[in-house]
């Protein structure tokens, strides 16, 4: 059954599908450090330097050539911003600041995905697939107080490995579930990357439809002596388009 052709659900005939969601995560994010042989200190974001909640958004796209056959892209620019008054003294980037110092600080993690995905199973109720991504994460995290300003930036390419499927429980409601990752070794440097995402999609016609869900997505890096324990999980909520 080529893309075009009527499968009797709505939203499951189409070349190209565009989504757009606002994801508000609860964060876990933890980072450390080295400069100049000088160990850093295990910092955690949310209780040393005063990052809060915040709404992110979700980009992605998806190419379908063929009815089993899907290119995939996606970016989700994540930014958190702080100020805050230090109430222990921390080592970042061979820099030592001290308990009492005001600090604004700013994280800003881009992850870009690109893979493609393969349906083995694919009937006109849903579908069943393996995808196979290279996940890139761009991390900058920058700590500015009076008479300091230092920053680390660490670039991650991480492949990973899944499975997705969907099925259409009405005629205009399907319920999807992905998960990707992978734990990555070069030499003494490591990296793992875990993606989740669970939602349910209304769609009002061919076109055009509506989607809510929960996503979770995980980071754990250590490259040279600079680590990072990033742990993002929450509800989304956005649109999809498809042609």
């Amino acid at each position: 059954q080529p893309p075009g052709a009527s499968s009797g659900v709505t939203g499951a005939d189409y070349h190209v599908e565009l989504s757009y969601a606002l994801w508000r995560p609860d964060p876990s994010l933890a980072i450390s450090s080295e400069s100049l042989g000088i160990v850093g200190d295990r910092i955690d974001a949310v209780a040393d330097l005063g990052f809060e909640r915040s709404t992110f958004q979700d980009f992605r796209v998806v190419v379908r050539p063929s009815r089993k056959f899907k290119l995939r892209f996606g970016v989700t620019p994540v930014k958190y911003e702080g100020d805050t008054i230090l109430t222990r003294s921390i080592v970042f980037n061979g820099q030592r600041y001290t308990i009492g110092l005001p600090v604004t600080s700013e994280l800003e993690w881009r992850s870009w995905r690109f893979g493609i995905e393969y349906d083995f199973i694919s009937t006109s109720r849903g579908f069943f697939g393996v995808i196979l991504e290279g996940k890139f994460t761009d991390l900058n995290v920058e700590l500015l107080a009076p008479l300091i300003a230092e920053f680390a930036r660490v670039r991650v390419p991480v492949p990973t490995i899944g499975a997705i499927g969907r099925v259409y429980v009405a005629r205009n409601v399907a319920l999807s579930a992905e998960f990707t990752g992978l734990k990555l070794t070069i030499q003494d440097d490591t990296g793992t990357y875990l993606e989740f995402d669970v939602n349910a999609q209304f769609n009002f016609n061919k076109n055009l439809g509506v989607q809510g869900g929960y996503r979770a997505m995980t980071l754990d890096y250590a490259v040279e002596l600079d680590s990072g324990e990033l742990d993002l999980k929450g509800l989304y909520f956005g649109g999809v388009a498809r042609f």
